[in-house]
């Protein structure tokens, strides 16, 4: 791929983004509304939320659907997760936040789990606050799940590692991650490149944009560097331009760290060399004098008894 080939393709065009560009109970949205029966979602961290959110949203922080590394959860602790925060997956849901990507991640995630509406706030919540919309504590999920998520999963969307191994040719792939990981300058995986044939379409370069980006047309499959990542780069494409796209959640870490996948761009990072420890022969153990002396006297009795036999013997062979 020619390098600068994605940033081509933010060929944009007047106006800014709006519930349109996304489909039919899934899109951006720059404003509330007054929708008495839509749950507002807060994904900012606990302590933001509880102190102070919109008024009546629910908590809901993205670090709760993620483990070490930012692994994701199983997709069945996730509905069960989701049941903790009331919700069944019949709901219109408003997501709101700070940080886009952890925004996007969580909506990326209720669209997915079949959540009926998500629309997504492009409108920060201390700029809300600041503006004087209504405000109060968040309500913080139950310990128990209060409610099952019942909905359907959008599983069709959600496309798995080996599926792409193994799939001749390869579906289209938009990369989300920064250009220099994109040809391999910059690793956080086992090693660096991109997936064979990938186009690069940055989400930076995305969110950056001053208005609706032309995207290319068709089915695409997205991914960034990991869930958290790839998810909100979807929801990014999805709910925020109208593309076509379906997500590869794990990413780049996954298809890094399968040696026998092939990729592009591919480079590897330098080993990190640590100095030997020195090797220094272990100081003697310490001994009292007592053990010492005893160690000595008995170094010398052995000496007088080899020299004793030593002179018997040569006067043994003086006599004959």
């Amino acid at each position: 791929m020619i390098r600068g080939a994605g940033a081509l393709m933010l060929s944009l065009a007047a106006g800014g983004v709006s519930a349109a560009a996304g489909e039919a109970g899934f899109s951006y949205v720059r404003a509330m509304d007054s929708a008495a029966a839509r749950v507002i979602v807060d994904v900012r961290p606990r302590a933001a939320c509880e102190g102070r959110t919109v008024s009546g949203a629910r908590c809901l922080p993205a670090a709760d659907f993620l483990g070490p590394h930012r692994r994701l959860a199983s997709w069945r602790d996730i509905l069960w997760l989701l049941g903790t925060a009331g919700l069944r997956g019949d709901e219109s849901v408003l997501v709101i936040g700070e940080e886009p990507t952890a925004r996007d991640f969580v909506a990326g995630l209720l669209h997915l789990a079949g959540q009926r509406e998500v629309r997504v706030l492009t409108e920060p919540v201390p700029r809300l606050l600041a503006a004087g919309t209504a405000a109060g504590a968040g309500r913080p999920r139950d310990f128990a799940r209060a409610v099952v998520f019942e909905a359907p999963m959008r599983d069709a969307l959600v496309v798995m590692g080996s599926e792409l191994a193994a799939a001749k040719p390869l579906p289209a792939l938009l990369d989300g991650r920064a250009s220099a990981e994109y040809w391999g300058e910059i690793a956080r995986a086992s090693r660096a490149g991109h997936l064979p044939g990938a186009i690069s379409l940055p989400a930076a370069e995305l969110r950056a944009a001053a208005g609706q980006a032309t995207l290319p047309e068709g089915k695409s499959v997205a991914y960034g560097h990991d869930a958290l990542e790839g998810i909100a780069y979807f929801t990014l494409l999805r709910a925020g331009h109208g593309v076509d796209a379906r997500v590869y959640p794990e990413g780049w870490a996954e298809w890094a760290a399968h040696g026998d996948w092939p990729a592009d761009a591919v480079s590897y990072p330098e080993a990190v060399h640590r100095p030997a420890a020195a090797v220094t022969a272990a100081p003697p153990a310490p001994t009292s004098p007592g053990s010492l002396t005893a160690g000595a006297l008995m170094g010398a009795l052995g000496l007088a008894a080899i020299a004793f036999a030593a002179g018997l013997g040569v006067g043994r062979c003086g006599r004959g």
